[in-house]
């Protein structure tokens, strides 16, 4: 038998740097819900960088049926567990992710999330992960 593959914590910044297909858990704050699409737009500024946040679209057209309203508001922090997806290329299309799901990350001590993501990704490199 065997198992599934586990999540990567990663940045929403490192995304676009991941091969498709990857399976990621990361934080994002909802920028826009895109009805026409089933995409939200979520940000998360970090590495900080002066007028530049990371943005990515998030797939959640699987999830429709269980999704809250709470997790499409503008400005929710909300925990992504799902697949980077790649385009084709020259399609024009940007790198998103496929949720499998999503759930609202409640109040969010931002600088602690970023230490302990980061301490984590440290020791993940440290133990060649």
């Amino acid at each position: 038998m065997t198992t599934p593959l586990p999540s990567r914590l990663v940045f929403l910044s490192q995304l676009h740097s991941l091969p498709s297909d990857s399976k990621v858990r990361f934080l994002g704050c909802v920028r826009i819900y895109n009805v026409a699409t089933g995409h939200l737009i979520l940000e998360h500024n970090y590495p900080r960088q002066a007028g530049k946040d990371a943005i990515i679209a998030v797939d959640i057209n699987p999830l429709l049926e269980t999704v809250t309203s709470e997790e499409l508001r503008v400005g929710t922090w909300v925990n992504v567990l799902g697949y980077v997806r790649k385009p084709v290329q020259d399609t024009g299309k940007e790198d998103y992710v496929e949720a499998v799901m999503v759930f609202p990350a409640g109040p969010v001590s931002l600088g602690e999330y970023e230490r302990t993501v980061r301490s984590a990704q440290d020791v993940d490199l440290a133990r060649g992960l």
